[in-house]
């Protein structure tokens, strides 16, 4: 399946402009970090437990020149949750980056916070969906660690 566009809840739609004012950073830098914060939690999200009357993001204006990492994630998640990688692609996509936006503004309450969510995602020892896989680990990682790179300049 390909798309473009996606729309988030309003809720996380909210909370996103609240991380911007407490940390400075756009909604797709801090949309980032929430898709790797929900990668890494065990269950597998609900797309129907969120609405699409929030935000709406270009995929490429969110991913940026990671896209094709963060379309491999999703797709490898889909497929260790028993999803369709094609079909199910989208709505995993939304699922987790609306997952993970409740998920870090629990979190964050500055910019320093930031830091502390991707290396608590970097040394999770657990890695619920099993990224051992020798490809898959290593491009999470680098694009947390591009991520945190991307952060400092602020």
């Amino acid at each position: 399946m390909s798309f473009n566009r996606l729309h988030i809840s309003k809720g996380a739609t909210i909370r996103l402009q609240q991380l911007k004012g407490k940390t400075g950073l756009t909604p797709n830098i801090l949309s980032r970090l929430a898709i790797c914060y929900s990668l890494n939690e065990p269950q597998i999200p609900n797309p129907s437990s969120y609405d699409e009357e929030g935000q709406e993001f270009n995929r490429y204006t969110l991913t940026g020149e990671w896209d094709s990492f963060f379309i491999a994630l999703l797709k490898e998640r889909c497929i260790q949750d028993g999803l369709d990688p094609e079909k199910d692609l989208l709505s995993q996509f939304r699922a987790h980056l609306n997952r993970g936006v409740y998920s870090i503004f629990t979190r964050i309450k500055d910019l320093g916070d930031i830091q502390s969510c991707y290396l608590q995602i970097l040394s999770d020892r657990k890695l619920h969906w099993r990224m051992e896989i020798m490809v898959i680990k290593p491009l999470f990682i680098w694009i947390i660690m591009q991520q945190l790179l991307l952060i400092r300049e602020y």
